[in-house]
């Protein structure tokens, strides 16, 4: 089955923006990540979105793939000219003592700089292009061959992520060989973010390929992040802000007194010093959000009394805005 077009994967124009792509490539790993998504094919669409990304999001890999399609994706940043440069070397005479004008094929260009590039020329050529295959292989081994990378999705708790974890993993390592290994997801890693184990990948060539853990990251029910900083919203009710209070709240290792001064309005944000998330010398805090609750239903009597704390203090807060 021919590949989908990298930009109709994502849903965005080829012109789009890196953030585009980016914002388009989370909201879908997000709908199609096979631990929340049950639907038969959602695993081969999760792995369809993240391959499209792997490409679009790299200029280079963008561009070729722009250029020469899914064949130009696949090729090396430096594919092209050494492509140039051994059709070049066809026209002197090159290694093996080719005469003048000789058509370089495939297989002498495999020789000459290393690795296996049949299956590009196929793509980008229809076969032939400006190399002829002709004769049998020059008789010079190519560049060893690496395994392919594999991508393993993984979901993990707000706090595993904040705080880092380690997880076992069973990989299969193909002809019923499987390999438990434990995978320690770094501390502060984010929602879609790929970590890189190296060498646990496919196995197939001489050396083994790399093996990427796709993050996701359960949503809090009340902490929310900004960079290594952590968001609470802190209800508080009217007399608490104008009379000060302390209160406990929580954090992510355990419940801390907080002190709310009087006069304190809605929409403050009261820091909590290190509370945040740690990644290696950098620690974020933790902000709780100020919003202060107001109650109603006050009686007759009740609404007289404000109204003479109100002519006592008056304010008008709006006062200095210009408006």
């Amino acid at each position: 089955m021919a590949k989908r077009d990298y930009y109709e994967v994502l849903g965005v124009k080829r012109g789009a923006a890196g953030d585009e792509i980016k914002r388009a490539h989370r909201k879908l790993a997000r709908q199609l990540h096979p631990d929340s998504n049950k639907e038969p094919k959602a695993g081969e669409k999760f792995a369809e979105v993240q391959e499209a990304y792997d490409v679009l999001s790299d200029e280079q890999k963008r561009k070729q793939y722009d250029q020469f399609g899914h064949a130009g994706s696949q090729a090396g940043p430096d594919m092209y000219e050494q492509m140039r440069r051994a059709q070049e070397a066809g026209g002197r005479g090159g290694r093996g003592g080719r005469g003048q004008g000789q058509p370089v094929s495939p297989e002498d260009f495999e020789a000459e700089y290393g690795g296996q590039f049949g299956d590009i020329f196929d793509q980008l050529f229809g076969g032939r292009g400006p190399f002829n295959r002709q004769g049998g292989r020059s008789g010079h081994p190519g560049a060893p061959q690496r395994g392919s990378d594999v991508e393993y999705p993984v979901t993990i708790t707000f706090e595993q992520a904040a705080r880092g974890t380690s997880l076992p993993l069973r990989i299969d390592l193909g002809n019923n060989n499987i390999e438990t290994i434990d995978i320690k997801v770094p501390a502060g890693v984010r929602d879609a973010q790929r970590v890189r184990v190296r060498g646990k990948g496919d196995r197939a060539g001489h050396q083994p390929g790399d093996l990427f853990i796709v993050v996701s990251v359960t949503p809090h029910p009340f902490f929310r992040r900004d960079g290594l900083d952590i968001l609470l919203d802190l209800p508080i009710s009217v007399y608490e802000s104008l009379l000060g209070t302390r209160l406990e709240v929580p954090t992510l290792d355990g419940k801390v007194t907080l002190s709310v001064p009087p006069g304190t309005s809605s929409g403050s944000k009261m820091r909590i010093k290190g509370r945040g998330i740690k990644r290696g010398a950098d620690h974020g805090d933790q902000f709780c959000l100020i919003k202060i609750i107001v109650p109603k239903g006050l009686s007759d009597d009740e609404q007289a009394y404000i109204h003479q704390i109100q002519a006592n203090h008056p304010l008008n807060p709006r006062q200095d805005l210009g408006w």
